[in-house]
């Protein structure tokens, strides 16, 4: 049976926790591709052949910076030149505003499918989708790609939230991750003064060829549910998949609500990677979240703008005269400028611990 049931212009894609890729190829393996990534790519392509995008891809170029970090640096000067203006972002908690652009206002082109969760052994949906989209997780296509594949993972479409993650949206970032069976495939989040460019509930998700050091970086735990990274330009917190990807992405939440109610801004970004203690060579899910300093205003005209892709190492340049001649050193200075200092982390990190050390007390 297809994943999905055609409807009207749309398609679903149902998925159940027997449809999660548990272990995934590793970078010198052959890629293997799940019915996840078959669809998705399938229909990415053929919005492409559409002339859905604002531009193809054959102008990228990518070069992989000298240094212990791996930096993935690629040139997308036209994503710099022709995507849609960012809006202007002046608070953490900035509402929703339905008279500006928000992705109610796509066309119906850039729309790949409804990802709808079911249960083991339940048959796909089938009828017609309900007109608001009410409590549909929706895939659109990113009109400016960053890389293969980038789209939108819009939850709850029609309920039209701001861009303040909810722990529904978590663990639907964590699924999305787990059907796909391509180690490159990473979903990422910008809270608002993190340079989110559109104030209604988002990721980004997209394929990249290239393996990235945060999927080995190294980190000590810090309490039984969390990490802090180290040996990286950036501070943040690291977590991991264990047995219950619900547990993860309340234990996520309950950090990323504090940061809400305190006016943290932050990133977040989900890759496949290595175990973060134990038998480090063991597979798992990571998830890191960076409090950083914020951003006001729309994103600025720099050699690339500190939001969730640039922080993971992963960095699209918009300044062709500096491609070639950046450097991991660079680099290293412009992300720890979007770090918190260390006494302020240090703040962040007690409540953090004493927010996670009370779960299940």
């Amino acid at each position: 049976m297809r994943q999905y049931s055609k409807m009207s212009a749309f398609a679903v894609y149902s998925y159940c926790d027997d449809d999660y890729i548990k272990l995934v190829p590793s970078w010198s393996q052959p890629r293997v591709l799940s019915k996840f990534d078959s669809e998705l790519r399938a229909r990415w392509d053929q919005a492409m052949q559409d002339g859905v995008f604002k531009y193809t891809l054959d102008h990228i170029r990518t070069r992989i910076l000298d240094g212990p970090l791996s930096l993935v640096a690629q040139l997308n000067v036209k994503r710099a030149l022709e995507r849609r203006k960012p809006q202007e972002i002046s608070s953490l908690c900035q509402p929703f505003n339905p008279k500006i652009f928000n992705f109610t206002r796509i066309s119906q082109r850039e729309i790949l499918f409804v990802l709808k969760r079911r249960e083991i052994g339940e048959e796909d949906p089938l009828g017609e989708l309900r007109k608001r989209y009410q409590d549909e997780n929706i895939v659109i296509v990113n009109v400016s790609p960053l890389e293969y594949g980038n789209v939108l993972v819009v939850p709850s479409l029609g309920k039209c939230l701001p861009q303040i993650l909810t722990e529904d949206a978590i663990n639907l970032a964590l699924e999305t991750v787990l059907l796909s069976a391509h180690p490159g495939f990473r979903i990422g989040f910008n809270s608002l003064c993190a340079f989110a460019s559109v104030n209604h509930l988002h990721f980004h998700a997209y394929y990249l060829e290239h393996p990235l050091y945060i999927e080995k970086t190294p980190v000590k735990k810090i309490c039984r549910h969390c990490y802090e990274i180290t040996e990286y330009p950036t501070r943040g917190f690291g977590f991991q998949l264990g047995e219950n990807k619900l547990e993860l992405a309340r234990i996520m939440y309950k950090v990323t609500d504090y940061f809400v109610r305190e006016n943290i801004a932050h990133n977040l970004f989900v890759t496949r990677g290595s175990a973060m203690e134990g038998d480090t060579t063991r597979q798992t899910l990571r998830a890191f979240l960076w409090p950083r300093r914020p951003v006001f205003g729309a994103k600025s005209e720099d050699l690339f703008n500190t939001a969730v892709c640039e922080l993971a190492g992963h960095l699209p340049i918009k300044v062709g005269d500096q491609f070639d001649t950046i450097t991991e050193a660079q680099v290293r200075n412009i992300l720890s400028e979007a770090s918190l200092s260390a006494v302020d982390f240090d703040k962040v990190k007690l409540k953090v611990i004493e927010l996670l050390e009370s779960e299940g007390q």
